[in-house]
């Protein structure tokens, strides 16, 4: 029987979508082997079916159903923490795995490979650092860098991709039209840009180029968006319909969040804003035009220098013109 490896990774989804090259690397290195990926449950979708994950354990901390996670972890040989939590190490200990993997982050007593952070790890991006954590543990995957940056997705049902083109006929634009993606607004306030900005970017792409923009995202976008040229889809998608929206769209423009792991994973061309976040360790390694401020004290990721900003000026120093010439380069290349 093959080794089986216990993942857990708890970030965001983007987090979890970063975690793929890893799973793909040990399926790779461990032919026959067996890997449970355990996620939040809004994560759920975009890795069911994955070929290098066999089993997607969906797990609230809120409900903290210990017993549970507990039982799931019985019979594994490796558990590796991408994440920096506390009870799933505990949990995998008592569990009796006997090898658990993961950064020590006050948790170096479950452990039994402990890796120190490394100043290296804030600016190197995330799959290449992961990769060192599992060869510091005594798990080599032999992956080259082109490997390591092939970000994986679950693909969208034959129903789910019908009505998102039935979504984007009624919208005005029918199979084969281009079209430009955006979600404005993140989970996390301090890599947000300004919605007027947006605004005004949306409607020179559609000046310039004739490209409508599709607005997606969880929250609802109150803002009185250039008619013409956006259309709001806010609420309207699934995540796999997010995943087939951005797959097959001419360009995404986006701040550091989870779409722009999409467009990494289906080769998507894209402009990456960044201020709070490093470019070095979040953003695609190919196809992607990085926009940033350049200030002193970014990015800072809100830990390693001066995070905790209130007014947020390395996104607020970012200019329309900055990141619509971002866009000429990507459209005309």
């Amino acid at each position: 029987m093959g080794k089986r490896f216990f993942v857990v990774s708890q970030g965001g989804i983007g987090d979890v979508l970063l975690t793929t090259p890893i799973l793909a690397g040990l399926k790779k290195v461990f032919p026959g082997s067996w890997t449970t990926l355990m996620v939040r449950p809004h994560a759920v979708d975009l890795v069911t079916g994955l070929s290098c994950v066999d089993d997607v354990f969906p797990y609230d901390e809120k409900e903290k159903p210990f017993l549970r996670m507990w039982r799931k972890m019985l019979g594994h040989d490796v558990s590796f923490h991408v994440s920096l939590t506390y009870r799933p190490v505990m949990t995998a200990a008592l569990a009796g795995i006997p090898v658990r993997i993961g950064i020590t982050h006050k948790r170096g007593f479950w452990l039994t490979k402990c890796v120190p952070w490394q100043e290296y790890m804030d600016h190197t991006y995330e799959p290449y650092v992961l990769a060192d954590i599992l060869k510091a543990g005594g798990i080599d995957l032999h992956l080259s860098r082109e490997e390591l940056s092939q970000v994986q997705v679950a693909e969208a049902t034959e129903e789910e991709k019908r009505g998102l083109s039935v979504f984007l006929r009624d919208a005005g634009i029918p199979d084969g039209t281009p079209y430009a993606v955006c979600s404005p607004k993140t989970a996390f306030r301090p890599k947000d840009w300004e919605m007027e900005k947006w605004n005004a970017l949306f409607g020179r792409l559609y000046e310039q180029y004739g490209l409508r923009t599709v607005l997606f995202g969880g929250v609802e976008l109150p803002f009185a968006w250039r008619e013409n040229a956006v259309v709001d889809f806010s609420r309207r998608l699934t995540l796999r319909q997010v995943g087939e929206l951005v797959k097959n769209a001419r360009i995404l423009v986006n701040s550091c969040s989870m779409p722009l792991h999409l467009a990494a994973a289906f080769h998507t061309p894209c402009v990456a804003l960044y201020g709070f976040g490093d470019p070095a360790r979040w953003a695609p390694r190919t196809n992607c035009e990085v926009v940033n401020a350049h200030l002193p004290c970014s990015p800072c990721d809100g830990y390693y220098k001066h995070g905790g900003c209130e007014e947020v000026e390395c996104m607020k120093r970012i200019s329309v013109d900055e990141v619509f010439d971002a866009c000429v380069r990507i459209l005309s290349a």
